[in-house]
């Protein structure tokens, strides 16, 4: 196998990898913030989809559907934190997962990565990590929405969860930003090229 990374740096591979994994995990599943509905029914949030929610029907009937999926539209979500947590979450995990792909191609081909490409994508897994973090730190503002207060009760607010509790995948994004982190220390010591050392 052909590669100029050095051990730090495959380990480095492998571990933006897995973050990269767990930032889309997190981002995509909708197990964010766990309630219940109508006192029957968990009903799970994320920044962007919903499980188990209730709909109208064309009888006026509220019935509640019991399956996970998004917002139709994105001025559907019912928040403009939720809003701005999609774009945040979302732009981070296409930034680790890019970074990721980089980083794997580079454990099997020779130069596609060297010293300064490898801190410059280490900068750019700690700027996903802050992406993520500040998409995590803005949902809770919107936890003041009427479909939080159905499920979690009027006490809900931001920063408040009332009667609810977070789920899953606020600790799957959490454990993704604590790698992220560790890639950026890690990238400064994954290649053994030096710019300027090889011809194309």
């Amino acid at each position: 196998m052909a590669t100029s990374l050095t051990s730090v740096g495959l380990v480095w591979a492998i571990v933006s990898l897995i973050a990269s994994l767990l930032c889309c995990s997190g981002f995509y599943l909708p197990f964010w913030l766990q309630g219940r509905l109508l006192g029957k029914v968990d009903a799970y949030f994320s920044s962007f989809r919903r499980c188990n929610y209730p709909r109208v029907t064309q009888q006026g009937v509220v019935e509640i559907v019991h399956e996970c999926g998004r917002y139709s539209r994105f001025r559907d979500i019912p928040s403009v934190w939720w809003q701005a947590s999609t774009v945040l979450v979302g732009a981070g995990s296409a930034l680790s997962l890019l970074v990721a792909v980089t980083a794997l191609a580079a454990c099997c081909i020779s130069y596609v990565v060297h010293t300064a490409t490898a801190r410059a994508a280490g900068c750019i897994q700690l700027l996903a990590a802050f992406l993520v973090s500040g998409g995590v730190a803005v949902y809770p503002v919107g936890w003041d929405n009427r479909e939080v207060r159905d499920c979690c009760g009027n006490a809900s607010h931001i920063y408040k969860l009332g009667s609810c509790q977070l789920s899953w995948s606020v600790y799957i994004l959490g454990l993704a930003v604590v790698l992220l982190a560790l890639c950026f220390t890690m990238s400064f010591c994954a290649s053994r090229v030096v710019p300027g050392s090889f011809r194309i």
